[in-house]
């Protein structure tokens, strides 16, 4: 091995080591679901699947996952089992697992996932419900020709979205360190990015490739600022 090889092989272990880490989590389940195909992934828009397969063959698992890939919003699927279970997968995570319905499953030893439930039920579902109630009196009106009970429930609904904007905006504000207020800030970013709530994220999330995207968008934000004074002095 000549010594360009020899640095190049050291380079590429300190990048492996530097970079990606091995998560440790649990998946808790009875002995006879030992063997089942387990599949963790993230699909968000503007981003790739990540995908993880694995086999439930024990308790704990270590996945090698990039450093500033958690924690993270992932999707649990579980073969033969209906339902699937949103959560922050990071360090130490332990998942219940339900073996009737995977979405029921119970997760603990995880402070995201803690975080993304209360947005969850205290903000996302109670929004989803009624836009769900509202929907469906938009439908009624449009099958009776009622224009304006169908005006009424088509202004119920954009107030309702504008509201989970604002509760979404208020839930990021009050939690600048957590990961969901990252998660959340990103699936928003067209509603929020004007309002300075990038700056205003903890340190603590700086390493998140999450925080990085927005930092790139939000800098893109800051060149074009100059641009438009000038157009509105002109």
């Amino acid at each position: 091995m000549n010594k360009f090889s020899a640095l190049l092989l050291v380079f590429l272990l300190t990048a492996h080591f530097s970079f990606s880490q091995k998560v440790k989590f649990q998946i808790l389940a009875p002995k006879e679901f030992k063997g089942r195909k387990a599949v963790l992934l993230t699909r968000e828009k503007g981003f790739a699947a990540i995908v993880h397969s694995i086999k439930l063959h024990s308790d704990v698992f270590n996945l090698d996952i990039d450093n500033d890939l958690v924690p993270d919003l992932y999707q649990l699927h579980i073969s033969q089992i209906k339902g699937s279970l949103f959560f922050f997968l990071e360090q130490g995570a332990c998942i219940q697992l339900d073996t009737n319905d995977v979405s029921r499953s119970i997760v603990t030893n995880s402070k995201s996932t803690m975080e993304w439930q209360r947005f969850v039920n205290d903000i996302q579902k109670p929004s989803d419900d009624r836009i769900k109630s509202y929907a469906q009196g938009e439908k009624l009106a449009r099958k009776g020709k009622n224009a304006d009970s169908l005006n009424y429930w088509v202004d119920k609904q954009a107030l309702e979205k504008e509201d989970l904007i604002q509760k979404t905006g208020a839930f990021i504000m009050e939690n600048p360190a957590s990961y969901v207020s990252l998660y959340l800030l990103k699936i928003n970013w067209y509603a929020f990015q004007h309002k300075g709530f990038f700056e205003k994220l903890d340190n603590t999330l700086a390493g998140h490739k999450t925080y990085l995207y927005l930092k790139e968008k939000n800098k893109k934000i800051a060149e074009r600022q100059p641009a438009k004074v000038l157009n509105k002095v002109q």
